[in-house]
């Protein structure tokens, strides 16, 4: 029998957010913007008394809690007068990408709040069926709650279903997805799920390029022609180079013959060029302000890893950076990740914020079959991310 909800504290809201890093402060605005109240859990107090005070001066009710968790702090941010009770308590981790940190965190949260709570993990590059784990008594509580950077300007979030996940944790969480002001995207648990599974080849693509020949303003404005709300570059400083190499390995592990890797990501780890949020990533940063050109040092490291100065047309790039996405979205189809096109189409437009008045299948519609596969064929002996996959 399952634990009853008043195992949950009477004095805590029914949302836990554990973590908070650049995406955690990020899941906790997009709350108190939507006046839900929570509980943000961290081991840093400095991090979570900074994260306070910013409430604070936004005129938002802060106290101090005691999480059911023994080695993390706890504010509350929020009033907490109008909880409904029979609300099914939810716990959204964004603590780092390792394994067993989100393991051992799920284990001492279900042991100490019972297995009525909804444990959801924002991981953009770990399995939902090994987080879950043997270590849980009720791994069917576990699932994904994915948001997008930046979480303010993305309509979605993904709600992963790993194979023990029942559908009223599922449920539960499209429903708080709702109360957040978005919509929630239903996938299946699988290698980079259905957003990070199409971004991963799309954003290396755009980096191969760069050694290739092909200029940072034409990639962008192919990127824009394309119904991306930005540069492929840029969005990979937004991202960070830490969750780009773990997403990067993630991917490659999963489909070893299906992409190049590009060394820029592992040298920008190198260098500190870390992304947007410490000022130095591809680009510079000021004031939270891009830099017109790529950073001389990144320039520097596309010499290092050029292997090629061909001249691309602006034609050639919209197609390759285009249609690996078209090929993972098959893909996705295929293995049931996906349930119909019009989940990724949700995917494209509400996780990664293409901009087209049309639907994103319906670039792909008016390009025509016979095209892609000419495309492909020219393409695939130079990029692994141009072949489709053998169907067994």
């Amino acid at each position: 029998m399952q634990p009853p909800c008043s195992q949950w504290p009477d004095d805590l809201p029914r949302v836990l957010l554990v973590g908070s890093g650049v995406v955690g402060r990020a899941i906790a605005d997009a709350h108190a913007s939507r006046e839900i109240p929570f509980c943000l859990a961290d081991q840093d107090g400095d991090a979570l008394r900074a994260a306070a005070q910013s409430f604070a001066d936004a005129g938002l009710s802060t106290r101090e809690c005691s999480p059911p968790v023994d080695s993390l702090h706890g504010i509350v941010v929020g009033k907490n007068e109008s909880t409904d009770a029979s609300q099914t308590p939810i716990v959204i981790e964004s603590i780092v990408e390792q394994l067993d940190a989100k393991q051992d965190l799920m284990a001492s949260i279900q042991q100490g709040l019972g297995s009525d709570v909804v444990l959801c993990s924002n991981t953009s590059t770990l399995r939902i069926d090994e987080i879950a784990g043997r270590r849980l008594d009720c791994p069917e509580r576990v699932c994904g709650m994915h948001f997008f950077m930046p979480v303010h300007a993305r309509a979605a979030v993904e709600v992963v279903a790993g194979r023990r996940s029942d559908d009223d944790a599922i449920q539960a969480v499209v429903q708080h997805a709702t109360r957040l002001g978005k919509r929630a995207i239903r996938c299946q648990d699988g290698p980079g799920f259905v957003v990070n599974r199409m971004l991963s080849p799309y954003l290396n693509q755009a980096l191969l390029l760069l050694c290739r020949g092909a200029s940072e303003d034409q990639i962008e404005r192919a990127a824009l022609a394309y119904g991306m709300p930005l540069s492929p570059l840029e969005l990979i400083d937004w991202i960070g180079a830490p969750t780009m190499y773990h997403a990067g390995r993630a991917f490659c592990s999963a489909f070893p013959h299906r992409v190049d890797p590009s060394p820029l990501v592992p040298a920008l780890l190198k260098r500190k060029r870390l992304g947007r949020a410490v000022g130095k990533g591809l680009y510079d940063y000021s004031d939270g302000r891009r830099s017109r050109a790529l950073a001389e040092e990144t320039q520097t490291l596309i010499e290092t890893y050029r292997t090629d100065r061909r001249e691309f047309s602006n034609g050639d790039v919209l197609l390759l950076l285009s249609i690996p996405m078209w090929i993972e979205a098959t893909c996705l189809l295929k293995e049931d990740i996906a349930d119909s096109m019009a989940t990724v189409d949700l995917a494209m437009a509400g996780g990664l914020g293409f901009t087209s008045d049309a639907n994103w299948s319906d670039f792909f519609n008016q390009l025509g079959q016979q095209r892609i596969e000419d495309t492909i064929d020219r393409w695939q002996s130079e990029f692994r991310s141009m072949r489709m996959p053998e169907t067994k």
